[in-house]
């Protein structure tokens, strides 16, 4: 489990570091601090040897393009946002480092010169010559070290400083950690991955649990199934399962809002999470402040029984307030829920263990 993280030279933070966290940790700050950048650090940093959580971090955020060259049209992601300064440069760095109970883990990245183009220097870099014929003298030269396990790679980087599709799928299919990561974003997961987690928990234990957590939103479901129709993955789509609640027909479960959908992606995603750790943007996302505290109460229970690492953001009063009403109840010695404030132009978080959580709801003290 994580218990210390040290961010430098990524994004806002030129260097930063979260400390005594816990089993649940929910990371609050204004607008722009920086909540979700720890997130995604984390993410990068705990999916060894796979680059995808690069990209996949920049496609959200918008900092992708699209470019035609050579007959080809394809995309590539600004690679000068992920460092502190938005400048890409030979000698450009960012680390993030965590220490657990028992290991120390580090990535890094790095832009290097790369002193010769030649095909014979690109080795796995691409899958063709054609498409080698667009890169720069730049590498983004990435690592990822532990006891364990260091890994190692390049990517070529683009002539506007991107780092392109072809590159994420050379470099796919390294991980060598077997602890699963999942990362639930400000916009929930995707039909085609609900479907899929969906399918991977049918006719396991974890069904019935997904279908309690939905009931703490409609009391009145019964089961749930896919519908059988075509999959999408389209930005907002809400589709490919139907609900049954007591004394009504099936229903798309698009059509019951977006709490229940909100909730549905938490439950698959905590069930898929087992051994490992869950990052969720926005916990509280189309969820009504009379749910927040028995989704608390499944998140916490959930990690502690399976071994589940939390890390949540939030703006909401009412979400914190609920974390604290849940603390009261299973308050602990050893603090297995914090609350982590991000405060610009400061190099640390200000922690909150479960006893202070509680102390600071009691007296209104306000801690985001």
């Amino acid at each position: 489990m994580i218990r210390s993280l040290t961010i430098e030279n990524y994004r806002g933070f030129r260097k930063f570091e979260l400390h005594d966290l816990g089993r649940v940790n929910l990371i609050v700050g204004t607008n722009n601090a920086g909540k979700t950048s720890v997130l995604e650090a984390i993410h990068i940093l705990e999916s060894p040897g796979e680059i995808s959580p690069i990209w996949a971090t920049q496609m959200r955020r918008g900092e992708d393009f699209q470019v035609s060259e050579a007959n080809r049209t394809f995309r590539q992601v600004d690679t000068r946002r992920l460092f502190h300064g938005h400048e890409i440069a030979v000698g450009n760095n960012l680390s993030i480092q965590q220490s657990s109970d028992n290991l120390r883990v580090k990535f890094s990245a790095k832009i290097v010169e790369s002193t010769t183009i030649g095909k014979e220097t690109q080795g796995s870099l691409f899958e063709d010559e054609e498409f080698s014929t667009i890169a720069s003298s730049m590498l983004l030269e990435w690592k990822n070290s532990s006891i364990e396990n260091p890994i190692s790679s390049l990517c070529k980087l683009t002539r506007q400083g991107g780092l392109s599709s072809n590159q994420i799928q050379v470099n796919t299919g390294l991980r060598h950690s077997s602890s699963p990561i999942h990362y639930v974003s400000a916009g929930s997961l995707s039909a085609d991955t609900v479907i899929r987690f969906f399918e991977d928990v049918v006719l396991t234990p974890y069904e019935e649990f997904v279908i309690e957590a939905l009931r703490i939103i409609e009391p009145s479901i019964e089961r749930i199934a896919p519908s059988g129709t075509e999959r999408r993955d389209n930005a907002g789509a809400k589709g490919g399962l139907l609900v049954k609640c007591k004394g009504k027909n099936r229903i798309p479960i698009g059509s019951m809002g977006d709490g229940i959908w909100r909730m549905l992606g938490l439950a698959l995603s905590l069930a898929k999470s087992e051994g490992g750790i869950l990052l969720i943007d926005e916990i509280d996302t189309g969820l009504h402040y009379s749910v927040m505290e028995d989704m608390w109460k499944l998140v916490t229970t959930t990690a502690k029984k399976h071994n589940i690492q939390v890390f949540a953001t939030t703006h909401s009063r009412d979400c914190v307030d609920s974390l604290a009403a849940v603390c009261r109840d299973t308050v602990s010695d050893n603090s297995e829920v914090t609350i982590q404030r991000i405060e610009r132009e400061k190099n640390r978080s200000v922690a909150y263990t479960e006893q202070e959580i509680i102390a600071a709801a009691t007296h209104g003290t306000e801690v985001r």
